[in-house]
C-alpha cells in the first residue's frame, strides 16, 4: 500500500470511525500520532481531498476508500517525502489503489496493459486516467491536473 494512504487512514482507524471532523483528523496526525506538525497535517488533508481520497460531508471528513482493507504496519511512521508533491502518475496510482483496494504493483500492471492495448499511442498518465475511470474512480480533480500538465498551453 501507499505510504500516503496509511497516513490518511490512520486518524479514522485511531478513532474507529467512518467519518471525523477536520479538527480531529489534523489533531490525530499531529498530536495523537505525533507524526507531523499541525501545518503539515493540514497539507495532508488538502492533498487527500484533492486526490479524492477524502470528501467533506456535513463538515466531516469521509474516506472514499475502504478503511477496513488498510493495514498500517506496526511501528509505521511517515517519511518526509509525503510532503513533497509526487509525480502525476504516482498521484493517479494512489487514487486508483484507494478506489479499488489494489496494491501499487497491480495498479501499475493494469495501467501498463491499458497503455499497450491503446497501442502505446497515449502517455502513461492518460492510460492511468482511463483505468481509473473504468474502475469507477472519480477523476474530476486529477483530470484537470493531467490536462494542465500534458497540454500546458491550452486554456
Amino acid at each position: 500500500m501507499d505510504e500516503f494512504l496509511y497516513v490518511v487512514a490512520a486518524p479514522f482507524k485511531q478513532h474507529a470511525a467512518s467519518f471525523i471532523s477536520i479538527r480531529d483528523f489534523e489533531f490525530a496526525l499531529s498530536f495523537g500520532l505525533k507524526w507531523m506538525s499541525p501545518e503539515n497535517a493540514s497539507k495532508v488533508r488538502d492533498a487527500a481531498l484533492s486526490l479524492r481520497l477524502l470528501e467533506i460531508n456535513e463538515n466531516k471528513l469521509v474516506p472514499t476508500f475502504d478503511i477496513g482493507i488498510i493495514e498500517i504496519p506496526r511501528g509505521f511512521r511517515p517519511s518526509e517525502s509525503i510532503f513533497h508533491e509526487k509525480p502525476l502518475i504516482e498521484q493517479i496510482m494512489a487514487m486508483i489503489a484507494a478506489c479499488s483496494g489494489m496494491d501499487n504493483r497491480n495498479v501499475a500492471a493494469l495501467i501498463s496493459r491499458k497503455q499497450e492495448k491503446l497501442g502505446d499511442m497515449v502517455d502513461i498518465e492518460i492510460a492511468a486516467l482511463v483505468v481509473a475511470k473504468e474502475i469507477g474512480c472519480d477523476i474530476s480533480k486529477i483530470y484537470l491536473k493531467v490536462m494542465a500538465d500534458m497540454f500546458p498551453n491550452m486554456k
